[in-house]
């Protein structure tokens, strides 16, 4: 921190389980989804006076996934990430781990539409929160 001793480096962080008071749209870490994204600031110790950083992917960081990340609003991970991946993103080998469904268990004849479609229920009957955890954990591991 060089010379001057004033200031100190503090990070701030929102918590995995959203509290009560949490904006109904909050930033989420964009690479896993996680709400534990730190940002650093600087405190002048003279005058407890916070110095707010200009964001910068060097000062997030993820908690979840430990690495320097962005953030982006829930919203915007779920429509333009997370739901794109379920339409278009997995096969129905996927879907049928995810959801625990057989597709045995349906009709062929439809096609597997009815499997299909009663994939999709399963899924808009999730919270977002799901719905990211179900995306991370299934595309961390295609990694």
């Amino acid at each position: 921190m060089g010379n001057n001793d004033s200031e100190l480096l503090q990070q701030n962080s929102i918590p995995e389980k959203p509290m009560k008071g949490m904006p109904a749209d909050p930033w989420r870490c964009e690479e896993c989804g996680s709400l534990e994204v730190s940002y650093l600031t600087w405190v002048d110790s003279n005058t407890d006076q916070i110095i707010p950083a200009v964001p910068d992917r060097e000062d997030l960081w993820c908690n979840e996934c430990s690495e320097h990340t962005w953030q982006v609003r829930e919203s915007e991970l779920i429509s333009d990430t997370v739901e794109p991946w379920w339409e278009h993103g997995t096969t129905a080998e996927d879907r049928a781990i995810i959801t625990g469904l057989n597709p045995e268990n349906f009709s062929s004849k439809n096609d597997c539409k009815a499997f299909h479609d009663t994939c999709n229920m399963w899924w808009r009957g999730k919270t977002n929160d799901e719905k990211i955890r179900i995306w991370h954990q299934a595309t961390r591991s295609e990694e």
